[in-house]
């Protein structure tokens, strides 16, 4: 069960949802959604680290848990500048789900399987996940097409590839 849940020594939801923003940035030829995985990774990371020193839970690792939230606060200036945000009604969700997580004691499962907790489990998977979605959606929302095959409608309603030139796109200078 152990190799199942956390390959490699990383959860699988890690693994399925940085695979779900590698595939997009190939899909659509845009590092975007690297950076949004960053974003992900280490603003989950830092909560998730900062309710572990507040509740005494800090996880075995030779990093600690300051390296995690100084990260995520150095992540903010780049986030803005390419417009990275999350949806906020997801990350509401997300945030309700992991402060159930805490109400409840706040079991953090380790890799080994020792003292697993089945419920603690599925709070942890479904505030992470959700916290993943929140910045992954508003890449969805965006054309789907990668960025060589957009199409947008002129004003005749016609469908036309957006690298194309068009007479409305011209600046007539008198």
């Amino acid at each position: 069960m152990e190799t199942v849940l956390f390959p490699l020594g990383v959860r699988l939801s890690t693994w399925l949802v940085a695979t779900a923003f590698i595939g997009l940035a190939v899909w659509r030829r845009d590092w975007r959604p690297i950076l949004a995985a960053w974003a992900w990774m280490t603003s989950w990371e830092a909560v998730f680290q900062a309710a572990s020193i507040g509740f005494d839970r800090l996880p075995v690792g030779i990093d600690g848990p300051i390296f995690y939230i100084v990260l995520a606060v150095a992540t903010v200036p780049v986030l803005v500048r390419y417009n990275i945000r999350p949806d906020w009604r997801v990350m509401g969700l997300a945030v309700a789900v992991f402060v159930l997580w805490v109400a409840t004691g706040f079991h953090v499962n380790g890799h080994t399987m020792a003292g697993f907790d089945p419920a603690a489990e599925v709070l942890n998977e479904a505030a992470k996940t959700l916290w993943a979605v929140a910045f992954l959606l508003p890449l969805l929302r965006t054309s789907g097409l990668p960025a060589h095959e957009r199409r947008t409608e002129n004003r005749a309603g016609m469908l036309r590839r957006v690298d194309q030139p068009t007479a409305a796109a011209r600046i007539d200078v008198q």
